[in-house]
């Protein structure tokens, strides 16, 4: 990641392994489809788990099954705010498509919350 605005080398490596940690707990609960755990991330910016899921799947292929996400990128915003791309996979019969996202995370009472997309 680039460089964190404000904070000591070392708590930037805290900082950039729990992201990555709290990204990759991301993408699986939402492969998963574990609503309640993904809203448990974020800053309650939405107001239930069914309006994150409904949030969330609006960008996505219609039709199409989400089957997997990685981690691309990771970049700071500010000291306490980064954003993450993340490359999700779906199957639609026998047509497999990419599409990716970016999402804005902050560091708040020394954990990351997920505050939403970010747009292009």
């Amino acid at each position: 990641m680039a460089t964190g605005c404000g904070i000591s080398p070392a708590e930037k490596v805290v900082r950039e392994q729990a992201l990555k940690a709290a990204s990759d707990q991301f993408v699986q609960r939402v492969v998963q489809e574990d609503w309640s755990g993904v809203y448990g991330m974020t800053q309650a910016g939405f107001g239930d788990p069914e309006e994150l899921k409904e949030n969330l799947k609006k960008a996505w292929p219609a039709d199409a099954v989400l089957t997997g996400g990685t981690v691309s990128s990771m970049a700071w915003m500010t000291g306490s705010v980064a954003k993450v791309k993340i490359s999700w996979s779906f199957q639609s019969g026998m047509v497999q498509s990419y599409s990716g996202e970016t999402f804005a995370w902050e560091w708040l009472k020394k954990e990351w919350k997920l505050k939403g997309r970010v747009l292009r």
